[in-house]
């Protein structure tokens, strides 16, 4: 069924199949990938039901993973606020919002029962305390690492959302997008407003790594838009576009004017002139609902993609070919690459 509907969201706290997949590069060095996978029909012996949460992989040439955190959580994001051995780390669950602040050797719950179908996590790039949620029931934002938690949805004209993202630049301004459409906040998270998209049910927004005024924005029934002046206005990106529904949208981090974007039965899309025209990249790809894109920071060749319930595959060339790195038959919601 093309239209998820919010029960499945409700999955919210993205199955955290978080996936350490470690990329190895020339010079030895690797990336921890977190993939999140909001369920799972792998079974372990002796389990009463499938293990979910996060499961992590030291090396992108195995397929074998381990598993960590809580074992029976919904989880749908992960982000990470502090990196050192002690790192600061949040998943986004079914039940709200656990954090663990030893790298992920114990986690536990920061949110109460008013919170929950968490879809959406965002730390603060300019602030490692604040936190924002992007959940069926609106925006919740921390200001304390995840001690107390505020509702933020003054202006929302609809309060499921499904993405959120603070800018990368400015501080105090924040995206998110769900089924009222994509709105923005310049004072951080206080009052929304519309952005110039007009369509509604836009499932996630992106901004590029250097130029803070192109927006990428990934829709329900619409396909993908642009906006190259801060999300003012927008133009649907429609060459080599054969599809209506985007779930994730990546850039290269190292050369951001290539991208990538995948969603429903479209397998993945990639673009080399900022998301001007589109080239459908599927070579060994088995399953072609895409959910989660991700590029590793250390090797641009390497892309990874989750499946939905086709777990994880990765690419070794940019995405000219593909192969299974494992996690068989998770639905993986969205992966995360930290150096």
């Amino acid at each position: 069924m093309k239209r998820i509907r919010h029960s499945l969201f409700s999955l919210a706290g993205l199955v955290g199949l978080l996936a350490l997949l470690g990329a190895q590069t020339a010079t030895g060095q690797q990336s921890t990938v977190y993939a999140v996978v909001v369920s799972t029909k792998m079974f372990v012996v002796g389990a009463a039901n499938p293990q979910t949460g996060i499961f992590y992989q030291p090396s992108g040439n195995d397929t074998i993973w381990s598993h960590t955190g809580p074992t029976t959580i919904r989880a749908f994001d992960f982000g990470i606020a502090s990196v050192s051995e002690n790192a600061i780390m949040y998943i986004a669950s079914g039940n709200g919002v656990h954090r663990s602040t030893d790298g992920g050797k114990t986690w536990k719950i920061t949110t109460g029962w008013e919170i929950t179908e968490v879809l959406s996590l965002c730390t603060d790039p300019h602030d490692a305390e604040t936190v924002y949620i992007a959940t069926a029931y609106g925006i919740f934002k921390t200001v304390d690492g995840g001690d107390s938690w505020q509702e933020m949805n003054a202006g929302l004209d609809r309060t499921f959302t499904s993405c959120v993202l603070a800018d990368r630049f400015t501080p105090g301004v924040v995206y998110c997008s769900g089924e009222g459409g994509a709105y923005i906040s310049r004072n951080g998270g206080l009052t929304w407003s519309r952005m110039g998209l007009s369509v509604g049910n836009v499932r996630v927004v992106n901004q590029h790594p250097r130029d803070p005024q192109l927006l990428v924005a990934g829709t329900e029934t619409n396909g993908i838009y642009l906006s190259t002046n801060g999300g003012r206005w927008w133009e649907k990106s429609e060459a080599g576009v054969d599809h209506e529904t985007f779930y994730a949208i990546a850039f290269d981090p190292n050369n951001p004017d290539i991208l990538y974007a995948g969603g429903y039965v479209t397998g993945v899309y990639k673009s080399v002139d900022r998301g001007e025209s589109w080239k459908r990249m599927n070579s060994g790809l088995d399953f072609p609902t895409i959910h989660a894109l991700a590029v590793d920071p250390r090797n641009s060749k390497t892309v990874y993609a989750g499946g939905y319930w086709g777990g994880v595959f990765r690419s070794d060339d940019g995405a000219a070919s593909w192969q299974g790195a494992g996690l068989p038959e998770g639905q993986v919601w969205n992966i995360f690459i930290q150096p």
